[in-house]
């Protein structure tokens, strides 16, 4: 086996040739989109919900003072209609970390699939990242629960 060193910088990087490559779905991906096996490389990518349970995982464990805010579900039209009249908003971002840092009152990450051509940002979620942006949070849309992680750690790092 020829040393492979991560494409994706997941968390398991360090700079030297990756002891995962063979067992990790990221190079699997690599692979086949390089091969142009499109229909393998669409199944081996994680969905949005494995990549959520993953990261909530992870801030669990590092015992970060976060919620998860499920504006994904799908319902009946008059349950959504209650929702909507409770204050469900439509575009919010899938998590809010609770801890201010620096010019920042918390951050707001809205998850999506790895492969960013299996993701699509919607209009509102748009306009919620912008106006958060705005209002002295900080948010961002992350690809993957690896670069969700990246940004997670960056932001807690700031003073």
């Amino acid at each position: 086996m020829s040393a492979k060193y991560c494409k994706t910088k997941c968390s398991a990087n360090d700079g030297t040739p990756c002891k995962t490559a063979d067992s990790c779905w990221l190079f699997k991906w690599d692979i086949d989109r390089e091969t142009g096996n499109k229909q393998t490389t669409e199944r081996i990518t994680p969905l949005e919900e494995e990549e959520q349970k993953e990261f909530a995982s992870w801030l669990d464990k590092k015992g970060v003072l976060w919620f998860h805010i499920p504006n994904e579900r799908k319902a009946t039209a008059l349950t959504l209609y209650e929702l909507e009249k409770q204050g469900l908003k439509k575009g919010v971002p899938d998590n809010f970390i609770a801890e201010p840092r620096g010019k920042y009152h918390g951050l707001f990450i809205e998850l999506k699939r790895a492969k960013k051509s299996l993701s699509r940002k919607t209009t509102e979620q748009k306009e919620w990242v912008k106006a958060l942006n705005e209002k002295g949070y900080k948010a961002a849309f992350c690809y993957g629960a690896e670069e969700a992680k990246r940004v997670t750690l960056k932001y807690l790092e700031e003073k």
